[in-house]
Protein backbone atom coordinates (compact mmCIF):
# COMPACT_ATOMS: atom_id res chain seq x y z
CA UNK A 1 0.00 0.00 0.00
CA UNK A 2 1.53 3.29 1.10
CA UNK A 3 4.86 2.03 2.48
CA UNK A 4 7.99 3.04 0.58
CA UNK A 5 11.64 2.12 0.53
CA UNK A 6 14.42 4.45 -0.60
CA UNK A 7 14.36 3.05 -4.13
CA UNK A 8 10.62 3.68 -4.48
CA UNK A 9 11.04 7.16 -3.00
CA UNK A 10 13.72 7.98 -5.57
CA UNK A 11 11.47 6.72 -8.36
CA UNK A 12 8.49 8.77 -7.17
CA UNK A 13 10.70 11.84 -6.78
CA UNK A 14 12.03 11.47 -10.32
CA UNK A 15 8.54 11.10 -11.82
CA UNK A 16 7.21 14.04 -9.79
CA UNK A 17 4.84 12.05 -7.56
CA UNK A 18 6.54 13.00 -4.27
CA UNK A 19 8.69 16.08 -3.74
CA UNK A 20 8.50 16.78 0.04
CA UNK A 21 9.04 14.58 3.07
CA UNK A 22 8.33 15.13 6.77
CA UNK A 23 11.06 13.80 9.05
CA UNK A 24 9.29 13.34 12.39
CA UNK A 25 10.07 12.37 15.92
CA UNK A 26 7.40 11.54 18.50
CA UNK A 27 7.14 13.72 21.60
CA UNK A 28 6.03 12.93 25.17
CA UNK A 29 2.37 13.29 24.23
CA UNK A 30 2.61 11.06 21.15
CA UNK A 31 2.50 13.98 18.69
CA UNK A 32 4.77 14.31 15.66
CA UNK A 33 7.44 17.00 15.58
CA UNK A 34 10.27 17.65 13.16
CA UNK A 35 10.89 19.30 9.80
CA UNK A 36 9.62 19.13 6.23
CA UNK A 37 12.42 18.89 3.67
CA UNK A 38 12.57 18.46 -0.10
CA UNK A 39 13.06 14.86 -1.16
CA UNK A 40 16.26 15.95 -2.93
CA UNK A 41 17.75 17.16 0.35
CA UNK A 42 16.43 14.12 2.23
CA UNK A 43 18.16 11.71 -0.14
CA UNK A 44 21.39 13.72 -0.11
CA UNK A 45 21.64 14.49 3.59
CA UNK A 46 18.57 14.26 5.89
CA UNK A 47 18.32 10.50 5.42
CA UNK A 48 21.15 10.42 7.97
CA UNK A 49 19.17 12.60 10.41
CA UNK A 50 18.00 16.09 11.20
CA UNK A 51 18.67 18.24 14.25
CA UNK A 52 15.88 19.62 16.40
CA UNK A 53 15.89 21.31 19.78
CA UNK A 54 15.57 19.05 22.82
CA UNK A 55 12.81 21.38 24.00
CA UNK A 56 10.42 19.04 22.18
CA UNK A 57 10.71 16.73 25.21
CA UNK A 58 10.13 19.31 27.93
CA UNK A 59 7.04 21.22 26.91
CA UNK A 60 3.48 20.19 27.46
CA UNK A 61 0.72 19.30 25.02
CA UNK A 62 0.08 23.00 24.28
CA UNK A 63 3.83 23.74 23.92
CA UNK A 64 4.14 25.46 27.27
CA UNK A 65 7.80 25.45 28.31
CA UNK A 66 8.93 24.37 31.78
CA UNK A 67 12.39 24.88 33.26
CA UNK A 68 12.36 22.07 35.85
CA UNK A 69 13.43 19.13 33.66
CA UNK A 70 16.88 17.57 34.02
CA UNK A 71 17.04 16.46 30.38
CA UNK A 72 16.87 19.95 28.88
CA UNK A 73 16.84 23.45 30.35
CA UNK A 74 18.63 26.78 30.04
CA UNK A 75 21.66 25.30 31.78
CA UNK A 76 22.00 22.73 28.98
CA UNK A 77 21.68 25.57 26.47
CA UNK A 78 18.39 24.17 25.12
CA UNK A 79 20.65 21.84 23.20
CA UNK A 80 20.05 19.92 19.98
CA UNK A 81 19.07 16.30 19.54
CA UNK A 82 19.07 14.24 16.36
CA UNK A 83 16.11 12.52 14.68
CA UNK A 84 17.48 9.63 12.63
CA UNK A 85 14.90 8.25 10.18
CA UNK A 86 13.78 4.64 10.49
CA UNK A 87 13.30 3.86 6.82
CA UNK A 88 10.92 0.99 7.66
CA UNK A 89 8.38 3.71 8.61
CA UNK A 90 8.67 5.63 5.31
CA UNK A 91 5.26 6.01 3.67
CA UNK A 92 3.15 8.25 1.49
CA UNK A 93 1.24 11.05 3.20
CA UNK A 94 -1.60 11.19 0.68
CA UNK A 95 -3.86 13.88 2.16
CA UNK A 96 -1.03 16.37 1.54
CA UNK A 97 -0.23 16.22 -2.21
CA UNK A 98 3.24 15.01 -3.20
CA UNK A 99 4.23 14.37 0.42
CA UNK A 100 5.73 11.48 2.38
CA UNK A 101 6.57 10.99 6.06
CA UNK A 102 9.19 9.03 7.96
CA UNK A 103 9.44 8.55 11.74
CA UNK A 104 12.85 8.67 13.34
CA UNK A 105 14.50 7.56 16.56
CA UNK A 106 15.91 10.19 18.88
CA UNK A 107 19.61 10.41 19.69
CA UNK A 108 21.91 12.75 21.53
CA UNK A 109 24.61 14.44 19.49
CA UNK A 110 27.19 12.00 20.90
CA UNK A 111 25.26 9.14 19.31
CA UNK A 112 23.66 7.80 22.50
CA UNK A 113 19.92 7.17 22.65
CA UNK A 114 17.61 9.70 24.28
CA UNK A 115 16.24 7.29 26.84
CA UNK A 116 13.16 9.36 27.72
CA UNK A 117 11.89 9.40 24.09
CA UNK A 118 8.68 7.30 23.86
CA UNK A 119 9.75 5.28 20.80
CA UNK A 120 13.02 4.36 22.50
CA UNK A 121 11.16 3.42 25.69
CA UNK A 122 8.97 1.01 23.73
CA UNK A 123 11.91 -0.42 21.76
CA UNK A 124 13.68 -1.23 25.03
CA UNK A 125 10.70 -3.34 26.17
CA UNK A 126 10.42 -5.02 22.77
CA UNK A 127 14.10 -5.96 22.94
CA UNK A 128 13.53 -7.48 26.36
CA UNK A 129 10.58 -9.47 25.03
CA UNK A 130 12.65 -10.75 22.11
CA UNK A 131 15.45 -11.80 24.46
CA UNK A 132 12.84 -13.90 26.28
CA UNK A 133 11.71 -15.44 22.99
CA UNK A 134 8.62 -13.31 22.31
CA UNK A 135 7.36 -10.84 19.75
CA UNK A 136 4.56 -8.49 20.73
CA UNK A 137 1.60 -7.75 18.49
CA UNK A 138 -0.93 -5.04 19.17
CA UNK A 139 -3.93 -3.15 17.84
CA UNK A 140 -5.31 0.24 18.82
CA UNK A 141 -8.95 1.29 18.99
CA UNK A 142 -9.17 5.06 19.22
CA UNK A 143 -12.38 7.06 19.65
CA UNK A 144 -12.68 10.72 18.79
CA UNK A 145 -15.29 13.48 18.48
CA UNK A 146 -15.84 15.37 15.23
CA UNK A 147 -17.26 18.89 15.12
CA UNK A 148 -18.64 21.13 12.41
CA UNK A 149 -16.15 23.76 13.50
CA UNK A 150 -12.87 25.15 12.31
CA UNK A 151 -9.96 25.65 14.66
CA UNK A 152 -10.70 29.40 14.62
CA UNK A 153 -14.44 29.07 15.31
CA UNK A 154 -13.80 26.64 18.18
CA UNK A 155 -11.35 29.07 19.75
CA UNK A 156 -13.84 31.93 19.37
CA UNK A 157 -16.40 29.82 21.27
CA UNK A 158 -13.81 29.01 23.94
CA UNK A 159 -14.25 25.35 22.96
CA UNK A 160 -17.79 25.31 24.38
CA UNK A 161 -21.18 24.74 22.73
CA UNK A 162 -19.54 23.28 19.64
CA UNK A 163 -21.69 21.72 16.92
CA UNK A 164 -21.00 17.98 16.55
CA UNK A 165 -20.95 16.25 13.18
CA UNK A 166 -24.19 14.55 14.24
CA UNK A 167 -26.28 15.50 17.25
CA UNK A 168 -27.41 12.13 18.60
CA UNK A 169 -25.82 8.75 19.51
CA UNK A 170 -25.06 6.53 16.50
CA UNK A 171 -23.44 3.55 18.22
CA UNK A 172 -23.09 0.86 15.50
CA UNK A 173 -25.50 2.77 13.25
CA UNK A 174 -24.80 2.35 9.53
CA UNK A 175 -26.97 5.29 8.52
CA UNK A 176 -24.61 8.01 9.77
CA UNK A 177 -21.56 6.18 8.46
CA UNK A 178 -23.09 6.50 4.99
CA UNK A 179 -24.51 10.00 5.39
CA UNK A 180 -21.08 11.20 6.57
CA UNK A 181 -19.11 9.11 4.09
CA UNK A 182 -18.01 12.34 2.38
CA UNK A 183 -15.59 12.67 5.33
CA UNK A 184 -15.35 9.22 6.95
CA UNK A 185 -14.86 7.42 3.64
CA UNK A 186 -12.22 9.94 2.64
CA UNK A 187 -10.52 9.39 5.99
CA UNK A 188 -10.42 5.61 5.62
CA UNK A 189 -9.17 5.74 2.03
CA UNK A 190 -6.39 8.18 2.91
CA UNK A 191 -5.20 5.99 5.79
CA UNK A 192 -5.20 2.93 3.56
CA UNK A 193 -3.15 4.83 0.99
CA UNK A 194 -0.69 5.73 3.75
CA UNK A 195 -0.11 2.07 4.59
CA UNK A 196 -2.34 2.10 7.67
CA UNK A 197 -4.80 -0.76 7.08
CA UNK A 198 -8.18 0.07 8.55
CA UNK A 199 -10.19 -2.77 10.07
CA UNK A 200 -13.36 -0.77 10.66
CA UNK A 201 -14.97 2.58 11.31
CA UNK A 202 -17.98 2.64 13.60
CA UNK A 203 -20.29 5.17 15.15
CA UNK A 204 -19.92 5.59 18.89
CA UNK A 205 -22.27 6.58 21.70
CA UNK A 206 -21.34 10.24 21.87
CA UNK A 207 -22.69 12.96 19.59
CA UNK A 208 -20.26 13.25 16.69
CA UNK A 209 -18.18 10.39 18.07
CA UNK A 210 -16.50 7.74 15.90
CA UNK A 211 -14.18 4.82 16.61
CA UNK A 212 -11.34 3.74 14.32
CA UNK A 213 -10.03 0.16 14.43
CA UNK A 214 -6.69 -0.54 12.77
CA UNK A 215 -5.55 -4.06 11.87
CA UNK A 216 -3.13 -5.61 14.33
CA UNK A 217 0.60 -5.49 13.67
CA UNK A 218 3.90 -5.82 15.49
CA UNK A 219 3.80 -3.45 18.45
CA UNK A 220 6.29 -0.85 17.17
CA UNK A 221 4.55 -0.67 13.80
CA UNK A 222 1.20 -0.26 15.57
CA UNK A 223 2.52 2.58 17.72
CA UNK A 224 3.90 4.28 14.59
CA UNK A 225 0.58 3.84 12.79
CA UNK A 226 -1.29 5.31 15.75
CA UNK A 227 0.93 8.39 15.96
CA UNK A 228 0.56 9.00 12.22
CA UNK A 229 -3.18 8.45 12.03
CA UNK A 230 -3.98 10.60 15.07
CA UNK A 231 -1.96 13.39 13.49
CA UNK A 232 -3.55 12.69 10.10
CA UNK A 233 -7.15 12.58 11.32
CA UNK A 234 -6.82 16.08 12.78
CA UNK A 235 -5.26 17.34 9.55
CA UNK A 236 -7.81 15.70 7.26
CA UNK A 237 -10.61 17.13 9.41
CA UNK A 238 -9.10 20.62 9.24
CA UNK A 239 -8.77 20.35 5.46
CA UNK A 240 -12.54 19.67 5.39
CA UNK A 241 -13.44 22.58 7.72
CA UNK A 242 -14.05 20.18 10.59
CA UNK A 243 -12.34 19.78 13.93
CA UNK A 244 -11.46 16.60 15.82
CA UNK A 245 -10.52 16.17 19.46
CA UNK A 246 -8.87 13.21 21.14
CA UNK A 247 -9.60 14.56 24.61
CA UNK A 248 -10.61 11.74 26.93
CA UNK A 249 -13.65 13.77 28.08
CA UNK A 250 -14.37 16.98 26.19
CA UNK A 251 -17.54 17.89 28.11
CA UNK A 252 -19.05 16.85 31.43
CA UNK A 253 -22.19 15.53 29.74
CA UNK A 254 -20.40 13.98 26.75
CA UNK A 255 -19.31 10.41 26.24
CA UNK A 256 -15.62 9.78 26.96
CA UNK A 257 -13.20 8.70 24.25
CA UNK A 258 -11.24 5.51 24.83
CA UNK A 259 -7.92 4.27 23.51
CA UNK A 260 -8.41 0.55 24.05
CA UNK A 261 -5.24 -1.41 23.38
CA UNK A 262 -5.11 -5.09 22.40
CA UNK A 263 -1.87 -6.99 22.95
CA UNK A 264 -0.60 -10.54 22.51
CA UNK A 265 2.75 -12.34 22.59
CA UNK A 266 3.97 -14.69 19.88
CA UNK A 267 6.95 -17.01 19.86
CA UNK A 268 9.68 -16.58 17.26
CA UNK A 269 8.09 -19.34 15.17
CA UNK A 270 4.88 -17.34 14.76
CA UNK A 271 2.61 -18.97 17.35
CA UNK A 272 0.36 -17.03 19.73
CA UNK A 273 1.61 -18.04 23.20
CA UNK A 274 -1.40 -16.70 25.11
CA UNK A 275 -3.86 -19.34 23.90
CA UNK A 276 -4.26 -22.80 25.39
CA UNK A 277 -7.62 -24.52 24.88
CA UNK A 278 -6.89 -26.96 27.73
CA UNK A 279 -6.20 -24.34 30.40
CA UNK A 280 -8.73 -22.36 32.47
CA UNK A 281 -10.10 -19.38 30.56
CA UNK A 282 -8.22 -20.77 27.50
CA UNK A 283 -5.18 -18.80 28.66
CA UNK A 284 -1.76 -20.44 28.80
CA UNK A 285 0.48 -20.02 31.83
CA UNK A 286 2.29 -17.33 29.85
CA UNK A 287 -0.98 -15.51 29.13
CA UNK A 288 -2.14 -15.70 32.74
CA UNK A 289 1.16 -14.45 34.12
CA UNK A 290 1.30 -11.63 31.56
CA UNK A 291 -2.20 -10.56 32.56
CA UNK A 292 -1.29 -10.95 36.23
CA UNK A 293 1.65 -8.58 35.79
CA UNK A 294 -0.41 -5.99 33.94
CA UNK A 295 -3.09 -6.09 36.62
CA UNK A 296 -0.66 -5.96 39.53
CA UNK A 297 1.24 -2.95 38.17
CA UNK A 298 -1.70 -1.07 36.63
CA UNK A 299 -1.94 1.42 39.53
CA UNK A 300 1.79 2.17 39.36
CA UNK A 301 1.73 2.57 35.57
CA UNK A 302 -1.52 4.54 35.56
CA UNK A 303 0.31 7.73 34.62
CA UNK A 304 1.19 6.20 31.23
CA UNK A 305 -2.41 5.11 30.60
CA UNK A 306 -4.02 8.32 31.87
CA UNK A 307 -1.47 11.18 31.69
CA UNK A 308 -3.65 14.28 32.16
CA UNK A 309 -6.06 15.89 34.61
CA UNK A 310 -8.82 15.32 32.07
CA UNK A 311 -8.04 11.62 31.60
CA UNK A 312 -9.61 10.69 34.92
CA UNK A 313 -12.89 12.42 34.17
CA UNK A 314 -13.53 9.74 31.56
CA UNK A 315 -12.66 7.02 34.06
CA UNK A 316 -15.06 8.46 36.64
CA UNK A 317 -17.85 7.46 34.23
CA UNK A 318 -18.56 3.84 35.14
CA UNK A 319 -20.57 3.11 32.00
CA UNK A 320 -17.80 1.10 30.38
CA UNK A 321 -14.72 3.15 31.32
CA UNK A 322 -12.88 1.02 33.88
CA UNK A 323 -11.92 2.27 37.32
CA UNK A 324 -11.23 -1.10 38.98
CA UNK A 325 -8.25 -3.46 39.09
CA UNK A 326 -10.18 -6.28 37.43
CA UNK A 327 -10.23 -8.63 34.46
CA UNK A 328 -13.01 -10.50 32.72
CA UNK A 329 -13.82 -12.85 29.87
CA UNK A 330 -15.33 -10.67 27.15
CA UNK A 331 -16.46 -8.24 29.86
CA UNK A 332 -16.34 -4.59 28.82
CA UNK A 333 -16.74 -3.28 32.37
CA UNK A 334 -13.37 -4.63 33.54
CA UNK A 335 -9.98 -2.95 33.13
CA UNK A 336 -8.62 -5.95 31.25
CA UNK A 337 -10.71 -8.03 28.86
CA UNK A 338 -9.61 -11.44 27.59
CA UNK A 339 -11.03 -12.51 24.25
CA UNK A 340 -10.28 -14.47 21.09
CA UNK A 341 -9.13 -17.99 20.31
CA UNK A 342 -6.05 -19.34 18.58
CA UNK A 343 -4.07 -16.63 16.84
CA UNK A 344 -6.66 -14.00 17.87
CA UNK A 345 -6.22 -14.69 21.61
CA UNK A 346 -5.39 -11.37 23.22
CA UNK A 347 -5.68 -9.14 26.26
CA UNK A 348 -7.43 -5.80 25.86
CA UNK A 349 -6.29 -3.03 28.16
CA UNK A 350 -9.37 -0.80 28.47
CA UNK A 351 -7.84 1.78 30.81
CA UNK A 352 -6.18 4.17 28.32
CA UNK A 353 -8.12 7.02 26.80
CA UNK A 354 -7.71 8.38 23.31
CA UNK A 355 -5.45 11.07 24.80
CA UNK A 356 -2.73 8.60 25.80
CA UNK A 357 0.59 8.20 24.01
CA UNK A 358 0.36 4.75 22.42
CA UNK A 359 4.12 4.13 22.61
CA UNK A 360 4.01 4.61 26.37
CA UNK A 361 0.83 2.55 26.72
CA UNK A 362 2.41 -0.40 24.94
CA UNK A 363 5.69 0.03 26.81
CA UNK A 364 3.81 -0.06 30.13
CA UNK A 365 1.77 -3.11 29.03
CA UNK A 366 4.92 -4.97 28.01
CA UNK A 367 7.02 -3.97 31.01
CA UNK A 368 4.33 -5.05 33.47
CA UNK A 369 3.32 -8.16 31.51
CA UNK A 370 6.88 -9.44 31.14
CA UNK A 371 7.42 -8.75 34.83
CA UNK A 372 4.38 -10.95 35.48
CA UNK A 373 5.86 -13.76 33.38
CA UNK A 374 9.25 -13.54 35.10
CA UNK A 375 7.67 -13.54 38.57
CA UNK A 376 4.78 -15.91 37.74
CA UNK A 377 2.08 -13.53 38.96
CA UNK A 378 -1.13 -15.51 38.53
CA UNK A 379 -4.67 -14.17 38.22
CA UNK A 380 -7.74 -14.68 40.34
CA UNK A 381 -11.10 -15.73 38.91
CA UNK A 382 -12.57 -13.28 36.39
CA UNK A 383 -15.01 -10.61 37.47
CA UNK A 384 -18.57 -11.34 36.38
CA UNK A 385 -21.11 -8.62 35.65
CA UNK A 386 -20.53 -4.93 36.31
CA UNK A 387 -17.01 -4.57 37.69
CA UNK A 388 -17.63 -1.05 39.00
CA UNK A 389 -20.19 -2.32 41.50
CA UNK A 390 -18.59 -5.68 42.31
CA UNK A 391 -17.95 -6.11 46.05
CA UNK A 392 -14.39 -5.97 47.33
CA UNK A 393 -12.66 -4.99 44.09
CA UNK A 394 -9.56 -2.81 44.20
CA UNK A 395 -9.83 0.64 42.63
CA UNK A 396 -7.44 2.26 40.20
CA UNK A 397 -6.12 5.77 40.94
CA UNK A 398 -9.04 8.16 40.64
CA UNK A 399 -7.09 11.28 39.67
CA UNK A 400 -3.71 12.48 38.47
CA UNK A 401 -2.45 13.21 42.01
CA UNK A 402 -3.08 9.58 43.04
CA UNK A 403 -1.37 8.32 39.88
CA UNK A 404 1.66 10.51 40.58
CA UNK A 405 1.89 9.10 44.10
CA UNK A 406 1.67 5.50 42.87
CA UNK A 407 4.43 5.98 40.30
CA UNK A 408 6.59 8.01 42.72
CA UNK A 409 6.51 5.17 45.26
CA UNK A 410 7.10 2.38 42.73
CA UNK A 411 10.49 0.70 42.97
CA UNK A 412 9.36 -1.78 40.30
CA UNK A 413 8.61 0.97 37.75
CA UNK A 414 12.10 2.36 38.25
CA UNK A 415 13.57 -1.11 37.87
CA UNK A 416 11.64 -1.76 34.64
CA UNK A 417 11.73 1.67 32.98
CA UNK A 418 14.73 3.40 34.55
CA UNK A 419 15.02 6.33 36.95
CA UNK A 420 15.43 8.84 34.15
CA UNK A 421 12.18 7.80 32.47
CA UNK A 422 10.16 7.74 35.69
CA UNK A 423 11.53 11.08 36.89
CA UNK A 424 11.00 12.78 33.52
CA UNK A 425 7.34 11.77 33.22
CA UNK A 426 6.69 12.51 36.88
CA UNK A 427 7.99 16.03 36.23
CA UNK A 428 5.55 16.37 33.35
CA UNK A 429 2.67 15.18 35.53
CA UNK A 430 3.59 17.52 38.41
CA UNK A 431 3.70 20.42 35.95
CA UNK A 432 0.26 19.47 34.62
CA UNK A 433 -1.15 19.35 38.12
CA UNK A 434 0.45 22.62 39.21
CA UNK A 435 -0.79 24.44 36.09
CA UNK A 436 -4.31 23.23 36.79
CA UNK A 437 -4.24 24.46 40.39
CA UNK A 438 -3.13 27.91 39.21
CA UNK A 439 -5.84 28.30 36.56
CA UNK A 440 -9.26 29.82 37.32
CA UNK A 441 -11.77 27.50 35.64
CA UNK A 442 -15.33 27.74 34.34
CA UNK A 443 -16.35 25.37 37.15
CA UNK A 444 -15.17 27.89 39.74
CA UNK A 445 -16.95 30.79 38.07
CA UNK A 446 -20.22 28.82 37.91
CA UNK A 447 -19.95 27.73 41.52
CA UNK A 448 -18.66 30.89 43.19
CA UNK A 449 -19.06 34.03 41.07
CA UNK A 450 -22.68 34.81 41.90
CA UNK A 451 -23.09 33.06 45.23
CA UNK A 452 -19.98 33.68 47.29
Amino acid sequence: MGKLDLSALKDQYQNGTIDMITVAGVDMQGKLFGKKVPVRYFLDDAVHGIHTCAINFIWDVSLKYAENYTFCNFDTGLHDIKVIPDISTLRRYPWIPKNAVVIGDIYNKDGSEVTIAPRNILKKQLAKAEALGYRAYAASEIEFHIFKETIDSAREKNFSNLQPLFSYPVDYSIYRLNVDDWFLGQLARYLEEAGIPVEALKGEWGNGQVELNVQYAEALEMADRTAIYKNGIKEIAALNNLMVTFMAKHDTEASGSSGHTHISLWDLQGNNVFYDANHPYKLSDTGRYFLGGMMALAPEFMLFYAPYINSYKRLANTGGAPNTQTWGEDNRTTAFRVDGQGKSSRIENRIPGSDANHYLVLAACLASGLYGIEHKIDIEAPTKGDASSAPGVKRLPANLAEAIQKLSNSKIARELLGDDVVDHYLTAAHNELNDYFLEVTDWERKKYFEFI
